[in-house]
C-alpha cells in the first residue's frame, strides 16, 4: 500500500485547480477617458457627484458610461477610476485639494441602461443595476488632486478598486454607482467645500446619471443628463484568454481541491 503524504497531496491539489481554471492573464495595461472625445479637452459643467457635498446626509449616485466608449480596448479588468477637477480650479483656503469620506461602498455593474438615445436610467436605483454587479471598493476614502489653474487638469482624483472588475463592453453599458451611507462623514480641508469633478452636460452624450444627494437609503433618485468625466485603467487579455471575475473561478478550485482529496482517502483506504 502507498502512502499520500499531506505536502504531496496539496502540491497535486494545487496543480490540479490551476488546471480546472480559466487561465486569467493580461498582455497590456489600458485607459479609457469616457467619453473619449474629452480626454484632452475641458468638460462644460462641474459637480461632487458620484460623491457628495461636505456633510453627513449621505448620499447615491448612479452614473452609466456608453460601451462605445470601451470598443477600442475590448474586454478589460478594471482596477483603477480617475476624475479630473473642474477647469481652471486651483485649491485655496475656501476649496480644498482632498475629498474625505468615511464610509463609502463603489459597485461596477453592466447594465442595458444608457441616456436619451436609449432607455435611459430610471429613477428607481434598482432598476439600473446589472446581475454581474460588484462591490470594487468598500470603506474609508480619501482622493488629493495636485491641480493648478488651466483648462484641463490631471486625471488624479485615483480610486484603487480593492477588487478588479471584468467588464466586457459587448454585453452592455459600465454602470457607476457609489453609495454613502446616512450619518457618514464628508469633509476635506476647503472651508466651503472641495475641488468638484470635471463634468459634462449634453444630450446623447453617452453619460447619464442618477442621484439622490440628500439621502443614502434612498430608493429613487433624480434623472440628470451631466455626469462626471471619468477614466478608467485597467489590464485587457492576453490572446485566447478570457477576462472573468475572480470570485467565479473559486468555486472551481475548490471543487478540484476536494476532489482530489476524496481520490486521495480512497486509495490509502484500499
Amino acid at each position: 500500500m502507498k502512502t499520500f503524504r499531506p505536502r504531496t497531496l496539496l502540491a497535486a491539489g494545487c496543480a490540479a485547480a490551476a488546471l480546472a481554471l480559466p487561465t486569467i492573464g493580461y498582455s497590456a495595461s489600458v485607459s479609457v477617458v469616457a467619453p473619449n472625445a474629452l480626454e484632452f479637452a475641458p468638460g462644460n459643467a462641474q459637480s461632487p457627484a458620484p460623491f457628495n457635498f461636505y456633510g453627513s446626509s449621505g448620499s447615491r449616485t448612479q452614473m452609466v458610461y456608453s460601451s462605445s466608449f470601451f470598443q477600442t480596448s475590448g474586454p478589460l479588468s478594471i482596477n483603477e477610476i480617475l476624475f479630473r477637477p473642474f477647469p481652471g480650479f486651483a485649491p485655496s483656503g475656501f476649496f480644498g485639494d482632498t475629498l474625505n469620506i468615511s464610509n463609502v461602498t463603489v459597485q461596477l455593474s453592466t447594465t442595458s441602461r444608457l441616456d436619451e438615445a436609449g432607455t435611459p436610467l430610471a429613477a428607481t436605483f434598482a432598476s439600473n443595476v446589472g446581475a454581474n454587479v460588484q462591490t470594487v471598493y468598500s470603506g474609508a476614502l480619501s482622493i488629493t488632486t495636485a491641480a493648478t489653474a488651466g483648462p484641463t487638469a490631471a486625471f488624479d482624483y485615483r480610486i484603487a478598486l480593492q477588487s478588479a472588475f471584468a467588464y466586457d463592453p459587448s454585453q452592455g453599458n459600465l454602470l457607476l454607482d457609489v453609495l454613502i451611507p446616512d450619518g457618514a462623514v464628508v469633509s476635506g480641508p476647503g472651508l466651503l467645500g472641495f475641488g468638484t469633478f470635471d463634468n459634462v452636460n449634453t444630450a446623447n452624450d453617452g453619460v447619464y446619471s442618477v442621484n439622490n444627494i440628500g439621502s443614502g437609503s434612498a430608493l429613487s433618485g433624480t434623472a440628470n443628463t451631466a455626469g462626471a468625466i471619468a477614466k478608467f485603467l485597467g489590464e485587457t487579455p492576453g490572446p485566447g484568454v478570457a477576462v472573468i471575475p475572480v470570485p467565479a473561478a473559486l468555486p472551481l478550485m475548490l471543487s478540484g481541491l476536494i476532489g482530489l482529496g476524496i481520490f486521495a482517502r480512497r486509495k490509502q483506504q484500499a
